[in-house]
C-alpha cells in the first residue's frame, strides 16, 4: 500500500507536466500548419491578381487583409468583405467607415496572457480586424502588419508561447516574415497604455525569451526549426 501510494503521489506530481509538453507539441504543430495555409493563402491572392502587402494606410489595410481571408474559408469575420473587397483607398476615411459586422473575435483583454502570467490585450482599433478559421483557430491582424493566431481558439490556456503565436508581413514578400529585413521586431507593439509591454525580438533572443520570457519569441524559434 505504501509503495502504490508512492507510485500515486510521483504520478500525480509528474502528469500535469507530461500534459503540458504534449499539449505543447500539438500546439506548435497547429501553429506551423496555420503559417503553412497562411503562406498559401497570400501565394493564392498574388497568383489571382498580383497583389502583394505593402505599408498599407491604416485606413485601408481591410482591402488587403480581406483578399486574404477568401482564401482562408473564414467562419466568422469582424469585417464585410463582400462589400470591402471592391473598395479603394479613396472610399476609406477613418477606421469606424470599414464596412464591419460590429464584433471582434480576438480574446477579451486580460483574458489572454504571456508566458510569466501577465495579462495581455490590444490596441482597440484592430479588434475588428479578427476571424475565426473553420478548425476554431482565431486571427487578429495587428500594428499593421502583424498577425496573431491562436490556434486552439478560446480554449484555455491562451498563453503567448503554447497556443497563441505570430509572424508578420514584410512589405511585398509573397510569404509571412519571421524576422524583418530590420533584424528586430516588437510583438503587439501597437498595445495603447504601457501595460502589455513586450520585449523587442531579435534571432539573438528569441530562444531565452521563448524559454523563460514572454513567449513571443516562441513563434520565432518554432518557425526556424
Amino acid at each position: 500500500m505504501i509503495t502504490l501510494g508512492i507510485i500515486g503521489i510521483v504520478a500525480a506530481m509528474t502528469l500535469p507536466t507530461l500534459i503540458n509538453k504534449t499539449q505543447d507539441k500539438e500546439f506548435k504543430t497547429a501553429f506551423k500548419k496555420q503559417y503553412s495555409a497562411f503562406s498559401q493563402a497570400m501565394l493564392q491572392v498574388y497568383m489571382e491578381d498580383g497583389s502583394t502587402y505593402e505599408e498599407v494606410n491604416w485606413t485601408n489595410m481591410p482591402v488587403y487583409i480581406c483578399k486574404i481571408q477568401t482564401q482562408m474559408k473564414v467562419v466568422k469575420s469582424g469585417l464585410q468583405c463582400d462589400k470591402i473587397k471592391n473598395m479603394t483607398e479613396e472610399n476609406f476615411g477613418t477606421t469606424s467607415e470599414w464596412p464591419n459586422t460590429g464584433k471582434h473575435y480576438w480574446h477579451t483583454d486580460n483574458k489572454w496572457f504571456d508566458k510569466k502570467g501577465n495579462p495581455q490585450g490590444i490596441n482597440g482599433g484592430y479588434r475588428l480586424l479578427s476571424y475565426i478559421l473553420p478548425d476554431g483557430a482565431i486571427v487578429n491582424y495587428n500594428c499593421y502588419n502583424q498577425i496573431f493566431i491562436d490556434v486552439n481558439g478560446y480554449k484555455k490556456p491562451n498563453v503567448i508561447g503554447r497556443d497563441i503565436f505570430f509572424f508578420r508581413l514584410e512589405s511585398k514578400n509573397l510569404i509571412p516574415t519571421i524576422v524583418p529585413s530590420s533584424g528586430q521586431i516588437r510583438p503587439n507593439g501597437c498595445a495603447m497604455g504601457g501595460t502589455n509591454s513586450t520585449p523587442i525580438l531579435t534571432k539573438d533572443n528569441i530562444e531565452e525569451d521563448c524559454k523563460s520570457g514572454s513567449g513571443w519569441g516562441c513563434s520565432l524559434l518554432y518557425l526556424l526549426e
